[in-house]
């Protein structure tokens, strides 16, 4: 399998996947699992705390196979990936 390069905003990771778009949807289940993880009194600050540590994805998802910042990358709005989120099954990473 590929390797590919995610990046949006301050997050970044490297995923296996079969395509791009994969690894985006892989990306937004990475910051769903993060902020799963966050414990706060109310939804506000669960918001708060995940903007802070740089756990959520911004407008654009940019994916390569090349590495982090590169001007080739395909990118990808945020609702559809998280669009295509809804429709894919997630394999146990």
């Amino acid at each position: 399998m590929p390797k590919y390069y995610v990046q949006s905003g301050p997050v970044r990771l490297i995923f296996d996947a079969a395509n791009a778009e994969q690894a985006a949807v892989m990306a937004f289940q990475w910051t769903c699992d993060q902020q799963a993880e966050i414990e706060a009194a109310s939804p506000l600050d669960h918001v708060l705390i995940a903007e802070q540590q740089g756990w959520q994805l911004e407008d654009e998802v940019v994916v390569n196979e090349q590495g982090f910042s590169r001007r080739d990358g395909l990118v990808f709005d945020t609702r559809d990936v998280f669009e295509a989120w809804l429709r894919w099954p997630m394999p146990v990473v």
